[in-house]
């Protein structure tokens, strides 16, 4: 799935987003899907830098404040979250080669970017809260723990068979469902332990990073529906009913894989019900299949139900707008002294 970088023979808009034909000029005003206009700038506005967000309680709060359990918790988790970063930055960095359309390659090449970003940003937290030796245990984590490296591996499986096969169709759309699943479930849902320290009035400053994360992970997953629903479109032979049922399996899958997690990390956890979180992921699910244009995965679980993940996990505070699009406050860089979210 080569591309030239310059094809002067050929129009400026692309004729397929993968496997097409286009100049290479980014011409914004021809482009063939308008709206990556607006992702673009979307995106671009979530800009933001994580040494502006202070820590200075945190520390004190995580040596004085949680429990052993907790500390765990949030060491595991923060390294759980660098490796699937890393995971989707190369990603990123993959498909953005294979793309053929200048303009939906120009969005992944700013979701890579604030991909490298966030990984930054967990180790900014991990560098705060650990020492060298607790932080090696942090980011071995994901190569450690059995159950945490199966569940991780039915993603990077198919991403890998993407990357070992990059013309094949079929495979690049299961990739592209896997990163969704990455972003919209296990990303997403891994930010509502920082929520709930938040909701226990601690870690205010993890969970304010957290969550402009969030804000940027739920714009991944609607950009990356939209490719995918896209590639659908270009290419109707991906159109069939077995292709449509491996991606609603491979989903329940991953969840039920995400459930047995939960039972695993939230062990000891008072602060956050499992039951609770479970119902939370089968709600996850049903956004990221809504996303994709698939049927939902769990069509009785379409409400959030824990409605104070809204308060704690949503960038600003409490708010009323949409969970999944509402940007609440203005991010500004200052110079330092003074910043605090």
């Amino acid at each position: 799935m080569s591309f030239r970088v310059f094809n002067g023979e050929v129009k400026n808009k692309a004729t397929k987003i993968f496997g097409g034909v286009a100049s290479g000029i980014c011409d914004w005003d021809d482009i063939k899907y308008p709206h990556m206009l607006t992702l673009y700038k979307e995106l671009f506005g979530n800009y933001w830098i994580e040494d502006e967000i202070r820590l200075t309680n945190d520390l004190k709060q995580y040596r004085d404040s949680l429990t052993e359990r907790e500390k765990y918790v949030y060491n595991v988790l923060t390294g759980m979250l660098t490796s699937l970063d890393s995971v989707a930055n190369r990603f990123n960095f993959t498909i953005g080669h294979t793309c053929t359309d200048p303009s939906v390659a120009a969005v992944i090449q700013i979701i890579g970017a604030f991909e490298g970003l966030h990984a930054r940003s967990y180790q900014y937290l991990t560098s705060t809260m650990l020492n060298s030796e607790e932080k090696k245990q942090a980011f071995n984590a994901p190569k450690e723990i059995h159950i945490l490296r199966e569940r991780n591996n039915m993603i990077f499986d198919k991403i890998q068979d993407f990357i070992d096969n990059p013309t094949d169709f079929n495979k690049l759309y299961h990739a592209l469902l896997a990163n969704l699943v990455l972003e919209g479930v296990f990303f997403t849902g891994a930010f509502v332990y920082f929520n709930s320290l938040a909701r226990s009035n601690r870690m205010i400053g993890s969970n304010n990073m957290v969550n402009l994360i969030k804000t940027d992970e739920n714009f991944h997953s609607v950009f990356y529906g939209d490719v995918m629903k896209i590639l659908m479109l270009e290419n109707e032979q991906l159109n069939t009913k077995e292709n449509y049922n491996n991606a609603i399996n491979f989903i329940r899958f991953c969840v039920e894989k995400e459930k047995e997690w939960a039972d695993y990390i939230f062990d000891g956890i008072d602060i956050l019900s499992v039951s609770e979180y479970k119902d939370y992921i089968e709600y996850l699910s049903n956004v990221i299949c809504r996303n994709a244009g698939l049927e939902e995965v769990y069509p009785d679980n379409k409400e959030l139900k824990s409605q104070w993940i809204i308060t704690y996990g949503t960038k600003g505070g409490n708010t009323k707008g949409d969970f999944f699009q509402t940007n609440v406050i203005s991010y500004g860089h200052e110079s330092g002294d003074g910043f605090d979210l």
